[in-house]
């Protein structure tokens, strides 16, 4: 395959990259309006028994999805901006299809990794034959349903707003499908089917909508070839992976790790306030995804492009996790009431702490996409196995002490571990301090 040439892009990076996140926000601002009607109805209609159960194989699927997948977009708009800049078709061609060589091996691998996966839950949980099995064919249809490398061939061209079309058909099909499942009087199987439903749909839109850019190419799908060309693709790779499981393990895992410790029903509420924080999380990985090309393309072509791209990405990152430090406290408790009743309104405590988490992990996106961006994926990764470690380090004994509580002060310390060192370790690279509005020091 080769891939066609995009067109020409405005010329200040930091207003390209804020129409790539006011593209990303479109879609995902319509999904996290309907994300929040769907958990409405999961919680209302499942109870807190069944939407605890529901809340495990969601967060089990996810879990192994997270562990093995390999976040490839970052390796085709990092190691394909030279690629495009340079006009080097063939080489392009390769570097895709070397990530989707990456894509369905990591889906094969996590394939074989769920069975017995599924099969501890059902022993920790006791499940049913029935329950086990239709947690396994979730896990496979997440797994399977691949488009990490078609989401990077839309952004290396600036294809932003087909992304958030593609990216929009998941919470309208998980809202179509919990309609349909309340309607019909569905257990958790009917959301279960609705949420699988969105996954395939889903990834079939980034196919679509890349496949303008995709031809046919004559030549053998060589990825020794492929990493050759692109030095420091396969360290890149690993760096990425682990660097998406550790701060995928604040979400999906933590899900799961509450059920082991305290029970379904306390995982349950434990992931409704998650979802609710992270309501406000996808704002920052818009931000981080509309930003990481911008700064891989100013990183290749001008010191001051990059500066001034830095300097105000970090006033915007740390205005808006400021906002939503201040708003978490304020309407997490009527939120709970309108979304899932009073039955959890226990969670407002919970909520209030990983919201705030929330909004550190929003500044902190000021600094991470830059750091990407330069090639500096081992420094992030650094950071956040080290955030990792303590925040797995503190929760066992805090949610001993605390139950769920427990939990979210873990991860509030953790994400703001990982602000401050993010934030030292962007400032030394660039040359720039570390707060925005400070003077870089002389060299």
């Amino acid at each position: 395959m080769t891939l066609l040439p995009s067109t020409s892009v405005p010329h200040s990076p930091f207003v390209r990259a804020l129409r790539n996140v006011g593209w990303l926000l479109t879609g995902k601002g319509f999904g996290a309006v309907l994300s929040l009607i769907y958990l409405a109805l999961a919680t209302r209609s499942l109870g807190v028994k069944g939407f605890g159960e529901f809340s495990l194989i969601l967060g089990t699927g996810q879990t192994v999805s997270v562990l093995v997948g390999f976040q490839t977009w970052q390796l085709v708009v990092r190691f394909g901006m030279s690629h495009l800049q340079n006009a080097d078709e063939p080489a392009l061609a390769r570097l895709i299809r070397a990530c989707l060589l990456l894509d369905a091996g990591a889906a094969l691998v996590g394939c074989v990794l769920a069975a017995p996966t599924i099969l501890l839950m059902q022993w920790r949980f006791q499940w049913s034959a029935g329950v086990a099995w239709e947690a396994l064919v979730f896990c496979l249809v997440l797994l399977l349903s691949i488009r990490s490398t078609m989401v990077g061939v839309l952004r290396l061209h600036d294809r932003f707003a087909a992304g958030a079309v593609a990216d929009a058909v998941t919470p309208l099909v998980r809202f179509v499908g919990a309609l349909v499942a309340v309607w019909a009087g569905a257990d958790v199987t009917g959301f279960l089917v609705a949420w699988a439903v969105g996954e395939v749909l889903t990834a079939i839109g980034y196919w679509w909508s890349a496949r303008r850019y995709l031809t046919p190419t004559p030549g053998r799908w060589n990825m020794h070839r492929a990493m050759a060309e692109n030095a420091g693709w396969w360290r890149f790779a690993w760096q990425s992976n682990l660097n998406s499981t550790l701060n995928a393990s604040s979400k999906q895992l933590l899900v799961v790790l509450v059920g082991f410790v305290v029970g379904a029903a306390a995982a349950g509420g434990y992931r409704l306030a998650n979802q609710l924080a992270q309501a406000l999380v996808r704002v920052s990985e818009m931000f981080a995804r509309g930003v990481f090309p911008e700064v891989t393309r100013a990183h290749g072509s001008s010191n001051e492009d990059l500066s001034s791209l830095r300097r105000l990405s970090v006033r915007l990152a740390l205005g808006a996790g400021l906002v939503t430090c201040l708003l978490v406290p304020a309407l997490g408790s009527p939120a709970l009431r309108l979304i899932a009743g009073h039955r959890y309104l226990d969670a407002y405590p919970l909520l209030v702490l990983l919201g705030m988490g929330a909004g550190l992990d929003i500044m902190a996106t000021g600094f991470e996409p830059i750091l990407l961006g330069m090639g500096h994926a081992d420094v992030v990764l650094r950071i956040r196995v080290l955030a990792a470690v303590l925040m797995f380090a503190a929760i066992v004994p805090l949610m001993a002490w605390a139950g769920t509580i427990g939990a979210g002060v873990a991860v509030l310390l953790s994400s703001l571990i990982a602000l401050v060192m993010l934030a030292r370790a962007s400032g030394g690279r660039t040359g720039a301090a570390a707060l925005p509005g400070e003077r870089a020091p002389v060299r």
